[in-house]
């Protein structure tokens, strides 16, 4: 475990140490991506704590039935009603070109021009991309699928 997380600050690191906007920089970020998803598809094989077809199945009902459990409702609107919020305000500052109104990705700008901010935005979606991963991993064989 230890020597994961060395290994994935380093790649921070080292991805934060390449200059912004460059092809170098991009061809990196993509192919972390698709290490990430290859990673995640072998580790997860055989662990998930239902086969995707009963999930979808029990996500398509839940939505039907959101009178039953109108608490999960409430908070699946509010963060939609977030989302859309975080959309609509890029949209706007988009749309005017106003410096009064700084759209998400100005921001990360401003963090990102830096070696140092670089580095910490990978790191930062690297461990939120991991603690998804760890999150949700069970046992293999425990999957549930003789339930």
């Amino acid at each position: 475990m230890l020597l994961a997380v060395a290994t994935l600050a380093a790649l921070a690191v080292w991805e934060g140490g390449h200059p912004q906007q460059t092809p170098a920089a991009h061809w990196s970020v993509a192919l972390t991506i698709v290490a990430a998803v290859a990673v995640a598809v072998a580790a997860g094989r055989g662990r998930q704590h239902t086969p995707s077809r009963r999930w979808l199945a029990s996500s398509a009902r839940a939505a039907a039935g959101w009178r039953r459990a109108p608490q999960r409702a409430a908070g699946a609107a509010v963060w939609v009603l977030l989302v859309l919020a975080v959309i609509g305000w890029d949209m706007n500052s988009f749309v005017h070109q106003a410096h009064d109104l700084p759209t998400l990705s100005y921001l990360f700008g401003r963090v990102t021009r830096f070696r140092w901010g670089r580095a910490l935005v990978f790191a930062a979606w690297l461990a939120a991309g991991a603690g998804l991963v760890a999150g949700c991993l069970v046992p293999r064989g425990r999957n549930g699928a003789g339930r």
